[in-house]
């Protein structure tokens, strides 16, 4: 159950990383921790990887706010951090370092959803490309809903 303040903590969060140059992937609060722990999960907006630097300085900004806000009756505890690697692949920078690797490509056709497995050979600005047994299938990026990393056979 998401805890009450998420969505206010998340708006002072969001205020706070935007001039950083950061997007707010996830807060949470963790209630059943000593002190209480308020967690935010970031990503720098273009696309490069968050640093020790990225997450001090949004602790800092963000921490000021919160305590301005005067949220919580008792001490908690701010942690920020990448949210890490994700088996999802959403940036450009994700389809060229995934490249080769297994996935499977969710897509809605025709008011079907379907799950295609290939190998990422990469994408453009109109499709996807997946290696699947040796022949090229080309799916219009208007049709992916998700591709993701998989660790079975590519297809």
């Amino acid at each position: 159950m998401t805890h009450v303040l998420v969505p206010t903590i998340r708006s002072h969060a969001e205020t706070a990383a935007g001039p950083l140059g950061l997007v707010v992937c996830d807060v949470a609060v963790q209630a059943h921790r000593q002190p209480l722990a308020v967690v935010v999960a970031i990503r720098r907006l273009d696309g490069g990887d968050v640093s020790i630097v990225h997450c001090e300085k949004l602790s800092h900004r963000l921490g000021v706010l919160l305590d301005e806000a005067e949220l919580f009756a008792t001490a908690f505890v701010l942690e920020v951090s990448s949210p890490g690697l994700s088996e999802d692949l959403v940036s450009d920078r994700d389809f060229q370092s995934f490249r080769g690797f297994p996935v499977e490509l969710h897509r809605q056709r025709q008011g079907h959803h379907d799950v295609i497995h290939g190998a990422l050979m990469g994408r453009d600005e109109t499709v996807v490309r997946l290696n699947r047994k040796g022949r090229i299938t080309c799916v219009p990026r208007g049709e992916v809903l998700q591709v993701r990393l998989t660790s079975g056979p590519s297809g």
